[in-house]
């Protein structure tokens, strides 16, 4: 690959963010990848398929002005504070870094997240099948994937120290969708768990320089530039 954008994104509007996101889809990227890392003030996030009135617990975000939010990617429904960090790997369709099929490059994507998790926890980190990331069967990270006509579109979040209280009161967890609505994707519901349970002297910004090292070291771009 050629040169490995890093773009520093200190925004937390979940609706700029979502949109500014979307937006690196235009970009001109030949054989370049962009890394985004960044956070939203709380808010729940559904995917492109899915029905929030299954997914969502609409009263208690409603009470408490917490904002509900469609992406444009597939994937579950996702609560996040300042205490998630989303990741976020644009690059053009064709450019391969790991494999011509889109899961397992997606997984592979993962896993460097994955090693980063297992060198600052020093705990057991297993991928699943889906690309989510669990310690000790309790899941620290999800992701979802998109692919457009020119782009491969990858975006996962981390739980660092989320209130996870809040998580759970949030969202709908009997994953229970009427028989006749068959057009609409269901969660898959996991345990949770936050990184700093592993790492109690974690901090974000130390997570987000061990995410930036382990990417520039397992891509191996020929440049890497900061942006933002």
């Amino acid at each position: 690959m050629n040169t490995l954008r890093i773009l520093r994104n200190d925004r937390t509007d979940p609706f700029e963010n979502l949109s500014v996101e979307k937006n690196l889809l235009e970009l001109e990227l030949h054989g370049d990848v962009v890394l985004m890392l960044w956070q939203n003030e709380c808010c729940v996030v559904v995917g492109r398929f899915q029905n929030p009135d299954y997914e969502v617990n609409l009263d208690y975000v409603h009470a408490r002005k917490i904002p509900v939010i469609r992406r444009f990617t597939g994937g579950g429904t996702v609560y996040q504070d300042l205490g998630n960090l989303n990741i976020t790997l644009c690059k053009e369709k064709d450019n391969i870094v790991f494999s011509h099929y889109v899961l397992d490059e997606a997984k592979a994507i993962s896993n460097i997240l994955a090693e980063t998790v297992r060198k600052l926890t020093k705990a057991p980190v297993v991928v699943d099948d889906r690309a989510s990331i669990f310690i000790e069967g309790r899941k620290i990270s999800g992701s979802s994937t998109a692919i457009t006509a020119h782009k491969f579109f990858y975006h996962s979040t981390l739980l660092v120290n989320s209130d996870l209280q809040a998580l759970k009161e949030c969202l709908r967890w009997e994953e229970t969708y009427p028989e006749d609505q068959h057009d609409f994707v269901k969660s898959k519901r996991s345990q949770v768990a936050n990184l700093s349970e592993y790492a109690p002297s974690v901090t974000l910004n130390m997570v987000k320089e061990a995410i930036i090292c382990e990417f520039v070291h397992t891509l191996a771009p020929k440049d890497v530039m900061f942006l933002g």
